[in-house]
C-alpha cells in the first residue's frame, strides 16, 4: 500500500498547526488569568492607587455587577455602580444584611434601586447577620476579601482584597449568590425607611435571659422567650464509650 507522501505531510502540518494554537491559546488563557491581592493600609501608603484599581476592575463589568455585602454606602463605590447601571445598562444584584438599611443610608439604596439596580436582604432573621463580602464581576471575576462597601471610609482601614478568575474559586461563590438571591427578599426596601418598623417583617424579637433570672416582675417566665443555657453538659463525649 503505497502512501501519498503529499497527503502525509499535509497531516502532519495541520497537526503541528493545531498543536501550536492550542499551546498558544493555554499560554494567553494563562497569561490572562487574574489573581492579586490588594492590601488597603493608612492613605499615607497611597491607599488611594489601590482603591482606584477596585473601581477599575468594577469599571470593566460588561453584563453584570453581583454584589454581597453587610451594606453598601461608599460614596464612590456607589457612585461608580449607578454610572454603570445608567451608561452600559449593566445588571446590578446587591444582596446586603438588614442592619445595611437604615436612616443614614436610605439615600445610598434609593439611589441604586432609581437606577435600576436589584436590592434583597434577609427578610425573616434580624438575629443573624450576613457577613460575606464579595462582588462578581460579569460572573467571572471575583473580588472578595475583609474590605466593607459599607463603610465610607474603608479605603484608609486595614483590609484586603483578593482579586481572581480562577473558575475553581469563583464558581462555588457565583452559586452561593445565585441561591441566597432566590432565598432572600426585597420587601423591606420597597418603602422608605421612616415607615418601616420591625412588626413590618416577619422577624421575631428575641430576649435572652438567664433562666436563674426572673426578669418578669409577675413571676410568670411564660412570656419570656428563653435560650436553654448550657450547665453541667458533657460536650465530649466519653471515647472510651464509643465503639467503632
Amino acid at each position: 500500500m503505497r502512501i501519498n507522501l503529499r497527503v502525509l505531510s499535509s497531516a502532519a502540518a495541520i497537526a503541528i498547526t493545531c498543536a501550536v494554537s492550542a499551546a498558544a491559546y493555554f499560554y494567553k488563557s494563562r497569561i490572562t488569568e487574574i489573581n492579586e491581592v490588594m492590601v488597603f493600609c493608612k492613605l499615607q501608603y497611597n491607599a488611594y492607587n489601590y482603591f482606584d484599581k477596585l473601581l477599575s476592575f468594577i469599571d470593566a463589568a460588561t453584563k453584570s455587577v453581583n454584589v454581597c455585602m453587610p451594606g453598601i454606602h461608599n460614596p464612590a463605590i456607589q457612585g461608580r455602580l449607578v454610572q454603570l447601571i445608567k451608561k452600559k445598562n449593566i445588571k446590578a444584584r446587591i444582596i446586603i444584611d438588614r442592619s445595611g438599611y437604615n436612616k443614614s443610608t436610605e439615600f445610598f439604596i434609593k439611589e441604586l434601586i432609581d437606577a435600576g439596580a436589584e436590592i434583597k436582604c434577609e427578610k425573616n432573621d434580624a438575629v443573624f447577620t450576613m457577613q460575606h463580602k464579595f462582588c462578581l464581576i460579569d460572573d467571572r471575576i471575583l473580588m472578595t476579601g475583609t474590605l466593607n462597601w459599607g463603610n465610607d471610609r474603608s479605603c484608609d482601614h486595614w483590609n484586603y482584597v483578593y482579586i481572581t478568575s480562577k473558575l475553581l474559586l469563583v464558581d462555588p461563590v457565583r452559586k452561593e449568590f445565585y441561591r441566597m438571591w432566590e432565598e432572600f427578599s426585597s420587601d423591606l426596601l420597597r418603602k422608605p425607611y421612616s415607615e418601616y418598623t420591625t412588626n413590618d417583617s416577619d422577624a421575631e424579637t428575641v430576649e435572652i435571659v438567664n433562666p436563674e433570672e426572673n426578669t418578669d416582675e409577675s413571676g410568670d417566665f411564660e412570656s419570656v422567650v428563653r435560650v436553654p443555657t448550657i450547665d453541667n453538659t458533657e460536650l465530649t463525649p466519653n471515647i472510651d464509650a464509643l465503639i467503632f
